[in-house]
């Protein structure tokens, strides 16, 4: 959605309160006439709940005005009528700006928020009929000297075009980006100082590639600008950790926000404002729903209104934190109250991130929203992550699997889960050492991010094993996806001082819909995997749509 529509939809979503706003100077005259002439306290708790939701719905509009009279009211009645000709006076008042935002014109309208620019989520979901270009980068090396072929095309294989260029290249005839191979010599170095500091100079980005160069040298290159160097012999999995999250390649990041609110109108204000600027939010008004809400949308964050009929969002708070796979959750409190310094130290208490106020800054608001959830992404990513490649765990891999495979069968999809095993892997570490061992485990596992969508899953399941999920996928087509990453992963080229080699790998498949669990499934593409090796290995193979084994079986010793 352009900003243009969503600053529209908002303008719409506060004219729409506006004219609310004729029916509410009518519900709170009957409420505050109930209380004066009968003066029961609970005739007084109705009417503050309907100033409460009065204020942070003005507040969350942008009356502001409005939004602090209701407040000072709601002050004034809190005090148990020891303060009765304060409120007389402050319902007045209220009326008065109540009247006056109903016959505000859309010039006079409250402030418009000043939406954060996000380029990124807009262009993401902006259609687009090109068909996405292979990055481009260039190679510069001394004349008369070997290229790293083998390198070079690695970086095809994984989806790079490369051109060699010349060292007098000017930076207009340049990619955005540049490997420039130096020889061993500080003598060569000094000579490509001119060439670096004019690339640099017009925008050109330059990658080093230098053998153990001593101080001096290195300190020419930093003087220069370059700030990206590494070491030879290069892999390609050392230099796509370096390009991608700098070319743009690395996923532009849409946190998730689960936000419980029984205000429909509000929450539907804060998703368009969250959205614009690249979050997804999900919504809910039942407090009692929230654990089946986070099981589904797995939320980086949960965003809960304070005052709430059902259950207050402290209270919705406090009975996640008795859950320990809740504990880490992040959660932001959303209130109308502006003195809450008390209240502020009684949520950190029971684990809130922090308190956000509903008139506050638009800007500050998503900025925070957005900070949080990021971190909390990260966090999480952590302790997700393998170390080695980079990709979903050991039990990343298995929560993932099961969340698939219930989704699958709730929502009638297919979903194909894939297991792959790398071939005689064991001798590639006898052989190169257990360095070159994890240099091919790097190499597959940056293969399989680059081909694979960002709604599946890629997770190393434990040494050479490998798991994608493939949600609405069915296995034929898991097949080609897979068939074709096979064939580039057999086309790689690892070079050693004592020489070059290759590594194949082989793969099972199975469908969920055959299967009446997710254990059930892996167990049969792992079986499916097995039949591939005794196949002969480099091949990939789909398990047939039978009756489903014993997941309680043993698997079945397959070979290397």
């Amino acid at each position: 959605m352009a900003s243009n529509d969503v600053l529209a939809k908002l303008a719409s979503l506060r004219h729409q309160f506006q004219q609310r706003l004729p029916n509410e100077i009518e519900r709170l005259a009957e409420l505050w006439d109930n209380w004066i002439q009968r003066g029961e306290d609970a005739d007084r708790q109705a009417l503050l709940r309907q100033l409460h939701t009065l204020k942070g719905n003005s507040g969350t509009f942008g009356f502001s005005a409005l939004s602090a009279q209701a407040a000072q009211l709601e002050t004034a009645l809190d005090a148990r009528q020891r303060n009765q000709a304060s409120a007389v006076s402050g319902y007045s008042d209220l009326l008065v700006e109540l009247r006056a935002a109903i016959t505000q014109g859309d010039k006079a309208a409250p402030d418009a928020p000043h939406m954060v620019s996000n380029p990124e989520a807009e262009s993401a979901i902006r259609p687009t009929s090109a068909p996405a270009q292979r990055p481009l980068l260039a190679y510069i090396a001394e004349e008369n000297t070997t290229p790293d072929q083998a390198l070079l095309n690695n970086l095809c294989v994984q989806g790079y075009d490369v051109t060699n260029a010349p060292l007098s290249s000017n930076a207009e005839q340049l990619p955005p980006w540049v490997l420039l191979d130096l020889s061993e010599t500080q003598g060569s170095v000094r000579r490509f100082l001119a060439p670096i500091h004019h690339w640099l100079k017009q925008g050109v980005n330059v990658i080093a590639l230098i053998d153990q160069l001593d101080f001096q040298a290195q300190l020419a290159l930093v003087r220069a600008g370059v700030r990206h160097c590494l070491v030879r012999p290069v892999s390609v999995d050392q230099l796509l950790r370096l390009l991608k999250p700098r070319m743009g390649q690395a996923p532009a990041f849409q946190g998730r926000v689960l936000m419980l609110d029984d205000q429909h109108q509000v929450m539907h204000y804060y998703q368009t404002l969250l959205e614009a600027s690249g979050l997804n939010v999900q919504t809910e008004s039942d407090p009692a729903r929230v654990f089946w809400q986070i099981e589904q949308f797995d939320p980086d964050l949960l965003l809960l209104d304070i005052n709430m009929p059902k259950a207050t969002g402290p209270e919705v708070a406090r009975v996640l934190r008795l859950h320990e796979r809740f504990a880490t959750l992040p959660i932001l409190f959303l209130t109308a109250d502006f003195d809450q310094a008390a209240q502020r130290s009684d949520l950190l208490n029971i684990g809130s991130d922090d308190l956000l106020y509903k008139s506050m800054d638009e800007d500050e608001l998503v900025q925070q929203v957005t900070a949080r959830a990021e971190r909390a992404r990260q966090l999480r990513d952590q302790i997700n992550r393998d170390a080695l490649s980079g990709l979903n765990n050991h039990g990343a891999v298995q929560r993932a699997s099961e969340l698939a495979f219930a989704r699958a069968h709730r929502q009638q999809t297919q979903s194909s889960l894939v297991v792959l095993d790398l071939d005689h892997f064991k001798a590639v570490n006898d052989r190169y050492g257990h360095d070159m061992g994890d240099q091919v485990i790097r190499t597959l596992s940056q293969l399989l991010l680059a081909r694979f969508r960002h709604t599946d899953t890629v997770g190393r399941y434990g040494g050479e094993e490998f798991v994608i999920l493939l949600p609405d996928t069915p296995t034929e087509r898991a097949k080609v996806l897979t068939d074709a990453i096979r064939s580039d992963m057999s086309a790689l080229r690892f070079t050693t001082p004592t020489g070059s080699f290759t590594v194949t790998f082989s793969a099972g498949i199975s469908n969920a819909r055959n299967y009446s669990s997710h254990l059930e499934q892996f167990k049969a593409a792992d079986e499916a995997l097995y039949q591939a090796k005794q196949g002969g290995r480099n091949q990939v193979v789909i398990s047939p749509p039978t009756a489903a084994p014993d997941p309680t079986a043993g698997a079945p010793d397959r070979p290397a």
